[in-house]
């Protein structure tokens, strides 16, 4: 074969490339929600996705805000970077489940299972976790101000370096949890038993909220005034 039509074929080649349609970097977008599928980058938002089996599944950096996804299975799921904005996920199941770096601002949490998860460096602030049950899970260096975790249940979590500033324990049941360097201005612990908790400084608690039912620590006293009012 001679070098023009070797030229020729080639130019050819590319024209008609040139000319087919551009598939999307995530087509996958479109995929039937099911376990294990791959909804990375994807726009997902307003979305009615309750009652789901996602486990297995990737949402890494897709934008998920506004979807309901209460009773949903999320096991070995990976949600790095989602945005989680006003989501609802309530009786969800996070285990195992990678959800650094995720924005759940003002999302609903309600009765949700977080077990051996990792929530580094997210930012949940006014998201509510009411009645969870949150195990062994890694929540540090996290943006969790006026969080409301009243009645769950939260077990060997670590809170360090993060900001719980208004925080709502309220008839939490909290055992073995890491206030390591947290941030407590006004975090509310009225009525919740901390002695069962670590690194939980007489600073911290200084600046927190309790009453005449707060249980501290030992080695820990109640200050001379809490700073929160009725």
């Amino acid at each position: 074969m001679n070098r023009k039509l070797i030229k020729y074929n080639t130019v050819s080649a590319l024209l008609i490339a040139l000319a087919l349609p551009i598939q999307s970097v995530h087509a996958e977008c479109d995929d039937r929600r099911t376990s294990g599928m791959d909804w990375s980058g994807c726009r997902k938002t307003s979305k009615m996705l309750h009652e789901t089996d996602f486990s297995g599944s990737r949402f890494d950096d897709s934008d998920l805000s506004l979807s309901m996804f209460d009773n949903s299975d999320f096991t070995n799921a990976s949600l790095v970077k989602a945005d989680m904005t006003r989501v609802s996920a309530k009786n969800g199941r996070f285990v195992n489940t990678n959800l650094t770096k995720a924005v759940g601002y003002r999302a609903i949490f309600d009765s949700a299972v977080v077990r051996n998860s990792n929530l580094t460096k997210s930012e949940f602030l006014r998201a509510s976790f009411k009645s969870a049950q949150i195990v062994s899970s890694d929540w540090s260096r996290s943006e969790l101000g006026r969080i409301d975790f009243s009645g769950a249940t939260i077990r060997d979590v670590d809170f360090y370096h993060s900001n719980l500033s208004r925080a709502r324990f309220i008839k939490t049941r909290l055992e073995g949890v890491n206030f390591k360097d947290a941030y407590t201005y006004l975090t509310h612990f009225e009525g919740v038993d901390l002695r069962n908790t670590t690194n939980l400084s007489q600073q911290q608690i200084d600046i927190s909220c309790g009453d005449l039912h707060t249980r501290l620590p030992e080695g820990r006293w109640v200050p001379d005034k809490w700073p929160c009012k009725e």
